[in-house]
């Protein structure tokens, strides 16, 4: 199915549903080139990441409204047939895409006991927008670890329950597929219809014990390296290739927002939870929010910083 998003931007969109890249190119009502196309070398496919923490991204007006909240809440601007959701990504560190690299290696070569002098290979092919800490929402990240967002949200709006987890929608872009998770309280039943996410399973993701885990399908955007596995010397290494664009896939993560709800934080562990970000493109900054430089955006994050410091002593 198709639909225009808030930001006038055509959405391929399938419900309730985390589509394989290959369960993708199946489905005949697609038009996307990039989706087909059959010249990309070979690279780490179906790499399991397991993330722990995921970060909210805004501009400017959104950091200081934060601030003044002392939390976060959906944005103002949705009408009112729109669902009201508070979005986060994923935040993949470095250690994750260790982890990563050795359970990757292990699938290839599960008989071999030890792999030996293996030079990283992974961080040749992660370089999505999602690996770069980058973001084309703002120049202010917040970050959390999933599961204190959890207990603070169902705390705050589930009587102290576990809020539930579900497969929301896969959403096809140009580029880009992304694979949509909804957070909700057990008494919010407008998404009984869609499937809970699985703890474990052959599916793309779903969440375990604290940590949220991505069998990303297509980790770059541009692919410059071609992965070669030697099966005999239970080895891999990457050689140059001809530059080819593709897609990218990613987790996002919404949380249901009722209208005036805020999701509080302490401020003290706001501040301590923020950072300055370089605004990836494209831009996907609402007016009036502009994109930033990395030093103006530090400047400004150290003000705040400095006056909230005076405001509490």
């Amino acid at each position: 199915m198709r639909r225009t998003n808030n930001r006038k931007v055509t959405e391929t969109y399938f419900e309730g549903q985390h589509l394989s890249l290959s369960d993708l190119k199946e489905k005949p009502i697609i038009q996307n080139g990039y989706l087909y196309k059959n010249n990309i070398p070979a690279y780490p496919e179906s790499v399991e990441f397991r993330v722990q923490k995921v970060s909210h991204v805004t501009g400017e007006c959104g950091l200081r409204a934060i601030f003044l909240d002392s939390g976060f809440r959906q944005p103002p601007e949705l009408a009112d047939d729109q669902r009201h959701f508070l979005w986060w990504d994923l935040a993949v560190a470095s250690d994750d895409i260790s982890s990563a690299e050795e359970r990757f290696l292990t699938s290839l070569f599960p008989s071999a006991t030890k792999i030996r002098n293996q030079p990283p290979i992974l961080e040749h092919f992660a370089s999505s927008k999602v690996f770069k800490g980058k973001s084309a929402y703002g120049n202010f990240g917040f970050t959390f670890s999933l599961k204190e967002l959890l207990r603070h949200y169902g705390e705050q709006f589930c009587g102290d329950q576990s809020p539930v987890l579900r497969v929301y929608e896969t959403v096809l872009y140009r580029r880009e597929i992304v694979y949509n998770v909804v957070v909700h309280p057990r008494d919010i039943n407008l998404y009984d219809h869609y499937p809970r996410l699985p703890k474990w399973g052959d599916g793309v993701c779903g969440y375990h014990d604290g940590a949220l885990w991505w069998r990303c399908q297509a980790p770059s955007e541009t692919y410059k390296l071609k992965l070669e596995v030697n099966k005999l010397n239970c080895s891999v290494h990457v050689s140059p290739h001809k530059e080819e664009y593709y897609m990218w896939d990613h987790v996002c993560i919404a949380f249901h927002m009722e209208p005036g709800w805020v999701l509080t934080v302490d401020r003290n562990r706001l501040l301590k939870r923020v950072n300055a970000c370089e605004v990836s493109q494209p831009c996907l900054l609402r007016r009036p929010e502009t994109p930033l430089s990395l030093n103006e955006a530090e400047r400004i994050l150290a003000d705040i910083k400095a006056s909230m410091g005076k405001a509490e002593a």
